[in-house]
């Protein structure tokens, strides 16, 4: 006796698709639930650091809907900030649109060309470093290289009283050359004694933040009849081109992102189209077979950490040529290690640092406008803590995944068993 089996199986709903598609893990789903954590604790820091807030719980079993609306609408009010401050102020948007003239217009790029300020070096200095990580070469002299790119750039740029073209060139080359032939230290040494380049690039930076220092108080870099710690200025021919100077002197987003966004499409190209490019990706990602195909390692080596180092150098040019346009003992901030987090943030990826750098550069923005803005001045380092938070979800998909229960192939959990930030 036969029995009769119906071929067609009950298809599920599309509803059902949906839902499955959506909980399929992916780099983007697990940045936008990086993000959520991170406002979440952000969320959770500010209600217990705010005396306010604190005091507040006091009297929550007689007024819990106004315990929980105070508190919802001192974080509301503070993220509105973080994101006015840095994006789109909507007050000064329809004071604009009332009054349309070049002070209003000014108000309203202002938090806008402030994000794009800060991220300009940052992306710059990224792409250097996350050339390095994909290619399992760890150059932790951000910081240093940044500081010699701006030392080069400045000396050229208060020296020299040239056409502006010729004079900014001159600062760009030297700054890229100042900060590859520090790095090349690293790798040339690694190359051929062995030393580890974590070491040797970390300790560079301590070396230029002290010849920094020194050179400030000589004749060569001091103003004269001052060694306040501060250079003579760079030459307005040797200072970046504003784009909104016209409207506002504190409008300070300049030529520089312009050259931050070409320098995306270029490393892009490199790795995508150049047989130098492929070679590095080749080495980060297995060192033996590269070595069986014939790529010399040590050359490679020397090449990886000279292109991180010169981009570096760049980010320090755009930095002093830009925004500061003379040195100081605290020139170039924390760039150099902001950018080893914002390349961890883009996936060392061209396009993926682009728009971690676009990330750190609202969160200072933001974060400054929310201390600003608040009644109660939440403090500035819990947009840090935020940003912080996403950086560590991004650099740990595995953990996102686990928390959220997404279903997963095997790409994020094994992804720390080999490869690291070269992946």
């Amino acid at each position: 006796m036969t029995t009769h089996v119906d071929a067609k199986a009950p298809r599920p709903s599309r509803l059902l698709e949906i839902a499955v598609r959506v909980r399929r893990a992916n780099m983007a789903l697990v940045l936008v639930l990086a993000l959520f954590v991170g406002l979440v604790i952000g969320a959770i820091m500010i209600i217990v650091t705010t005396p306010m807030l604190v005091h507040s719980w006091a009297t929550f079993f007689s007024h819990p809907g106004k315990t929980i609306s105070e508190n919802f609408n001192t974080v509301w009010f503070a993220y509105e900030w973080i994101f006015q401050g840095s994006m789109f102020n909507f007050h000064a948007m329809r004071v604009l649109i009332d009054h349309p003239d070049a002070a209003h217009l000014a108000t309203a790029l202002g938090p806008i060309s402030l994000t794009l300020q800060y991220a300009t070096p940052l992306i710059v200095a990224g792409l250097g470093l996350a050339i390095g990580f994909r290619s399992n070469i760890f150059d932790i002299g951000g910081q240093g290289q940044v500081i010699a790119g701006g030392v080069v750039a400045g000396l050229i740029g208060f020296s020299l009283n040239l056409t502006p073209i010729l004079q900014v060139s001159l600062e760009l080359i030297g700054a890229v050359i100042a900060g590859a032939l520090l790095a090349s230290l690293a790798g040339v040494l690694k190359a051929y004694t062995g030393a580890h380049e974590v070491i040797v690039t970390m300790m560079s930076n301590y070396i230029m933040v002290l010849l920094m220092g020194y050179l400030l108080i000589t004749n060569l870099f001091a103003r004269p009849g001052v060694k306040d710690g501060a250079s003579k200025a760079v030459t307005p021919s040797g200072q970046l081109p504003y784009f909104f100077s016209h409207l506002n002197s504190s409008l300070l987003v300049n030529a520089g992102f312009l050259i931050a966004l070409a320098m995306v499409f270029v490393v892009q190209w490199f790795f995508n189209r150049s047989k130098t490019g492929f070679e590095l990706l080749m080495v980060g990602q297995n060192g033996e077979a590269a070595r069986t195909a014939g790529i010399n390692a040590k050359r490679t080596t020397i090449i990886i950490l000279c292109l991180a180092g010169g981009l570096c150098g760049l980010a320090g040019m755009l930095e002093l040529t830009g925004v500061d346009h003379f040195l100081s003992p605290n020139f170039g901030g924390s760039y150099g290690f902001d950018a080893i987090t914002v390349a961890l943030l883009g996936r060392n990826r061209p396009w993926g640092v682009f728009f971690g750098a676009i990330f750190f550069g609202a969160m200072y923005a933001g974060g400054e406008a929310m201390q600003a803005f608040t009644p109660s001045n939440i403090q500035y380092s819990l947009a840090q803590v935020i940003q912080a938070v996403v950086v560590f979800g991004v650099a740990t998909p595995a953990l996102i995944v686990e928390v959220f229960r997404l279903t997963d192939n095997g790409r994020f959990r094994s992804s720390g068993s080999s490869g690291g930030w070269a992946k």
